[in-house]
């Protein structure tokens, strides 16, 4: 193998390229063909010579041993240049796959540096940009955090959620629930029954008027899963080192402790 590359590189003039290629496969499916037709005529004339010998004629035998002589190294022949030709079709094929590879590790290296140069010039400056709007909005958060612990009488809690949507996680079952609840109305002053009244006793059961409502119970306070700030959960590493952070959360996934 290592004679019919060198060979075919002298021949061929180092890598072949796609012409080259398929000029050698169709060398070769002729060159199988011409094995394949040497092939049979060699059977055809081994199968006739015992009926050569049996003619008894020397001057037949002598024809029919000279053309399976001639069948033998066409036959010879034929394979010997299939066998050329696959070598070459081999070494064309792996001449063609290293200069893919060579093509593609060359733009892989332009990839490369052209990445580099993004991540350095264009990364960098947008992530310190981001972090700076995301340290502005959490002051401002900080105000309604603070406000919210001194709430003025009768003020409901400011909500710190400052994205549009919720992302959290409700508690699943609990919306539309309802139940139904039974009170008693006095019959004179049409007020309910209150802590102290008895509507049940036998004795007080003219006084009051039974009745039924449903209500809608309340969800909790607070979700299953709170909502994800973009604040808290914004991670954007830093290019000078694993320690480098731009803007850092603790871990992925989670809060940061500090803004």
């Amino acid at each position: 193998m290592a004679q019919v590359s060198r060979k075919r590189k002298e021949t061929m003039g180092g890598a072949a390229d796609a012409a080259d290629l398929e000029r050698l496969r169709r060398d070769l499916d002729a060159a199988e063909a011409e094995r394949a037709d040497a092939v049979r005529a060699q059977t055809d004339l081994t199968e006739r010579r015992d009926d050569v010998l049996a003619s008894e004629d020397v001057a037949q035998l002598e024809a029919h041993e000279t053309a399976v002589a001639a069948v033998e190294r066409r036959v010879a022949v034929a394979e010997t240049k299939c066998t050329r030709l696959a070598g070459e079709i081999e070494d064309a094929e792996a001449e063609a796959e290293q200069a893919r590879r060579r093509a593609s590790y060359r733009q892989a290296e332009k990839a490369l540096a052209e990445a580099r140069t993004i991540i350095v010039e264009e990364y960098a400056p947008a992530a310190k940009a981001l972090a700076e709007i995301l340290r502005r909005a959490s002051k401002l958060r900080d105000v309604v955090f603070e406000a919210n612990k001194f709430l003025p009488a009768d003020a409901e809690p400011l909500s710190v959620q400052l994205e549009p949507v919720f992302d959290g996680k409700l508690y699943r079952g609990l919306e539309g629930r309802t139940q139904t609840v039974e009170y008693y109305v006095n019959r004179k002053t049409g007020l309910r029954a209150g802590p102290y009244d008895c509507p049940m006793l036998h004795s007080e059961r003219d006084k009051w008027i039974r009745h039924e409502e449903t209500i809608e119970l309340p969800l909790p306070r607070l979700p299953a899963v709170e909502h994800r700030s973009v604040i808290s959960f914004t991670n954007l590493p830093g290019v000078e080192g694993p320690d480098s952070y731009i803007y850092a959360a603790p871990f992925w996934g989670s809060p940061r402790f500090n803004d």
